[in-house]
């Protein structure tokens, strides 16, 4: 599946366990760590912030993975980080997001951390 991910969709693959995003529009990425594969996506629904990862395998596979998303002020002094766990590809982004079991941001935080219309905003995979 790297394979065809590095083929078909270059500009969406990360081979890195931390990535970055410049704002929490709708977007996603294919994230290839720890010899596995992972399907990130972000987006905002009803004034509020959405970010879920999955990995491409089942919930107990999954279970082994956390994620951490990090907002930094331009100060670099404050933040809000939040862990979670990883979800397997059975779950439906929608179904995760509706069940906040994922990163859900308010539109006031998301403005707080907003520096020139960008946000720094880092997501961490790790095994638990």
């Amino acid at each position: 599946m790297k394979e065809h991910a590095k083929a078909a969709h270059p500009n969406y693959l990360v081979e890195v366990s931390t990535f970055t995003f410049p704002n929490l529009l709708e977007s996603g990425a294919i994230v290839s760590c720890f010899g596995e594969l992972f399907t990130y996506y972000q987006k905002q629904k009803d004034d509020r912030y959405y970010a879920a990862v999955q990995l491409i395998g089942t919930s107990s596979e999954a279970s082994k993975y956390k994620y951490k998303c990090t907002l930094r002020a331009a100060n670099d002094i404050e933040k809000k980080s939040k862990t979670l766990f990883v979800r397997g590809y059975s779950e439906d982004f929608e179904t995760i997001f509706n069940s906040r079991k994922c990163l859900c941001l308010d539109e006031k935080t998301v403005k707080h951390f907003l520096e020139e219309n960008n946000l720094e905003y880092t997501v961490t995979l790790s095994r638990v």
